[in-house]
């Protein structure tokens, strides 16, 4: 009988030993009871409550993740069971993304990281996290390639303990800290960047660093540095003497914002490859001075404010630039408001198309030699020397304005302004002139004979403030045949002006006056108009316009016939 159990016995031990057991499988389980996702490696998952979410076992995002649209509020804490020390992960990628209100992440040692190869967007937008909840000391990152975005939004983080990261085969560090704004203190002088492409926006919205070691740095293979430290404006100093930037082709907003930076040392800085500079040094208010005399610019495209709001720096040596293929100059000097000379005679504009701002604001600045600018292909001079007032000359007989359409406030507030000659502007494409001359205080008379207002549908403000204007010379009526439709103020706080027709009324200040018959507008006499009023003989009926030319009586304008001057409607 003992025998005949004892066989039994083993026949059922062996039919157990042979019956298929439950594989195991990496797992997460939701309990929204106390709002935790923990994280098993095992074949219980049918045994456990809660939402269960399957661990990617590519590079996709998570189930349990959320997104910019719809942010993943459930998770406040995140577990590493025991049983996922023996997983072996090859992404991580965007593990935490949105998890917005998780506090923290126990045992985190538990997650073996040895064959990972991406963690881009792991912590993203984790803003609740705190420094002491994250302890990435355990972290095996030798095979890893991409850490973008990795803590990215980390709001709450104020300091993050990363030497133990390997990171020689990265090759993707951009947006690694962006907007960690509570971040104080970042030791990376272990960081192995032999490898790194990208690091655009690496340190952007970083405003609490201070300091930044980055010595140790080897940037030989980046190519784009694009908002690095945009807006890291706690930081008083910067080494960047060991960068090299050979192959960077971006730089675009590099420095925008370093507002605490006192100085900066890029002497050593290779940009033969960069194509974009605008806004470098946007904002960077304490910088005094600026040596940019290794400076290649000669593939670069775009220099858009590059220097906005500079407004500490006193001079600027420029002479090396080659602007031979730069399209775009608006604002490039807005609000160097302590430069008191700049010398751009070396300045190649053939292919600029917009120069809006360009000089607005350079209110220390009193002369400024533009004879070598190709303004050709300008479509855009709105605001161009705005508040620059200092100047009491300004040399534009050069400048070709035949393609501009925007002249709105060009000369607004250039109150040491004495005169100008505009003789040669081409006005027949522009559209705004709302407030071109709008408190040049010190103008005298102004010549705008030569101007074509038949396209322009805004001139408010454009003459408002000059209090020392006496003539504007025009001999068209520019409320005739035009398409202005907003002319408010146009003559405003013109005492001193008097026109042909009219002295000034500070009761009329609109475009019925902009005219020389019964408005404030003076004609000009050429050296031709006494020989077409001799020439001219009362009852002949030829008409002809100032500049003696024969016209027929559909011409509008000031005219000459029967030996009288006369407005033609």
């Amino acid at each position: 009988m003992k025998k005949h159990l004892l066989s039994l016995l083993v026949a059922l031990v062996a039919i157990a030993d042979s019956l298929p057991t439950a594989a195991q499988e990496a797992y997460a389980v939701l309990t929204e009871a106390d709002a935790t996702l923990t994280f098993y490696y095992d074949n219980l998952r049918s045994t456990r409550p809660g939402t269960k979410y399957d661990v990617p076992t590519t590079e996709a995002i998570p189930g349990w993740a959320g997104t910019d649209k719809a942010p993943q509020k459930k998770i406040e804490h995140a577990v590493f069971d025991g049983s996922f020390a023996d997983y072996r992960p090859t992404s991580t990628r965007s593990w935490f993304q949105c998890c917005v209100n998780l506090q923290d992440i126990k045992d985190i040692r538990n997650l073996n990281t040895e064959n990972v190869i991406n963690m881009r967007s792991m912590f993203y937008n984790c803003k609740s996290l705190e420094s002491e909840s994250l302890n990435l000391t355990n972290f095996n990152t030798a095979k890893v390639t991409d850490m973008s975005g990795m803590f990215k939004n980390c709001n709450s983080l104020a300091s993050l303990d990363l030497t133990n990261f390997n990171t020689a085969n990265v090759t993707d560090m951009s947006g690694m800290f962006q907007n960690c704004k509570s971040l104080a203190w970042l030791d990376l002088t272990n960081f192995n960047t032999a490898n790194v492409t990208r690091m655009s926006e690496m340190f952007k919205f970083c405003s609490s660093l201070s300091s930044l070691d980055l010595t140790n740095f080897n940037t030989a293979k980046v190519t784009d540095m694009a908002e690095m430290f945009y807006e890291c404006k706690s930081l008083a100093s910067l080494n960047l003497t060991n960068f090299n930037t050979a192959k960077v082709t971006s730089m675009a907003y590099m420095f925008q914002y370093c507002k605490s930076l006192a100085s900066l040392d890029l002497t050593n800085f290779n940009t033969a490859n960069v194509t974009d500079m605008g806004c470098m040094f946007y904002k960077c208010r304490s910088l005094e001075s600026l040596n940019l005399t290794n400076f290649n610019t000669a593939n670069v495209t775009d220099m858009a404010s590059m220097f906005d709001d500079c407004r500490s720096l006193e001079s600027l040596n420029l002479t090396n630039f080659n602007t031979a293929k730069v399209t775009n100059m608006i604002y490039m000097f807005n609000r160097c408001y302590s430069l008191t000379s700049l010398d751009l005679t070396n300045f190649n504009t053939a292919k600029v198309t917009k120069m809006s701002c360009m000089f607005e604001d350079c209110s220390s600045l009193e002369s400024l030699d533009l004879t070598n600018f190709n303004t050709e292909k300008v479509t855009e001079m709105a605001g161009m020397f705005e508040d620059c007032k200092s100047l009491k000359s300004l040399n534009l007989t050069n400048f070709n304005t035949a393609k501009v359409t925007y002249m709105s406030e060009m000369f607004r507030g250039c109150s040491s302004l004495i005169s100008i000659d505009l003789t040669n502007f081409n006005t027949k494409e522009v559209s705004v002139m709302y407030g071109m001359f709008e408190d040049c205080k010190s103008l005298k008379s102004l010549n705008l004979t030569n101007f074509n207002t038949a396209k322009v549908t805004d001139m408010r403000s454009m003459f408002l403030g000059c209090s020392s204007l006496t003539t504007i010379y025009c001999n068209d009526d520019w409320s005739v045949g035009g398409k202005v439709k907003k002319h408010y103020k146009m003559f405003s706080n013109c005492p001193n002006l008097k026109g042909e027709g009219a002295a000034y009324d500070s009761r009329k200040y609109g475009i019925e006056m902009a005219n020389p018959t019964t408005g404030y507008f003076t004609a000009k006499t050429t050296n031709g108009i006494d020989h077409v009023t001799a020439a001219s003989k009362v009852g002949d009926g030829k008409i002809y316009d100032l500049s003696g030319r024969q016209v027929s009586k559909n011409y509008k304008g000031v005219v000459v016939t029967n030996g009288r001057k006369i407005l033609q409607r």
